[in-house]
């Protein structure tokens, strides 16, 4: 069953094939591991549809400072930076066009870190607007900039 869309989609978030089983796994899990920890501070949100002047995008998950939802009212596309956006690696994606994404559209944005999850080799790489990267394959990720700290163990869960 073929679904139609009331709102206009980005041509760049309408081209890419971005699902599977593990991508999906993986945002439920950050999502409700972020939820849990940090609900209070931060509002996690998926697949949001950004509309920055460095381009349009829709990063996986993204945290912005708390906010309450209004119902009555809603956002399509919307214009606030988020402070981190968290991109996960599909398998028809390469790591190349996700990069370019993050460093054409997310920093220059005002996005202060980013999170690079690659699946296969269950690793998250912070990566920060100066290019510095912190890379964890084990243990606890750190984001150095909403200090956000997640068991690696429980983010890669089976």
């Amino acid at each position: 069953m073929e679904t139609t869309l009331d709102y206009p989609v980005p041509d760049e978030v309408q081209d890419e094939k971005m699902s599977s089983y593990n991508h999906a796994e993986l945002q439920s899990h950050l999502a409700f591991l972020l939820r849990l920890s940090y609900r209070h501070q931060y509002s996690i949100l998926t697949e949001l549809d950004f509309s920055f002047a460095s381009g349009k995008t829709r990063p996986d998950l993204c945290i912005i400072p708390k906010r309450k939802a209004n119902w009555l009212t809603d956002e399509i596309i919307v214009e606030e930076v988020p402070i981190t956006t968290i991109e996960i690696l599909s398998p028809e994606q390469s790591l190349n066009s996700l990069t370019d994404r993050i460093y054409k559209k997310h920093f220059p944005a005002g996005v202060k870190s980013v999170w690079l999850v690659v699946p296969t080799v269950q690793t998250i790489s912070v990566l920060l607007p100066d290019q510095q990267q912190l890379n964890f394959s084990a243990g606890t990720v750190l984001d150095p900039v909403t200090g956000i700290e997640l068991e690696l163990s429980e983010v890669f869960e089976g």
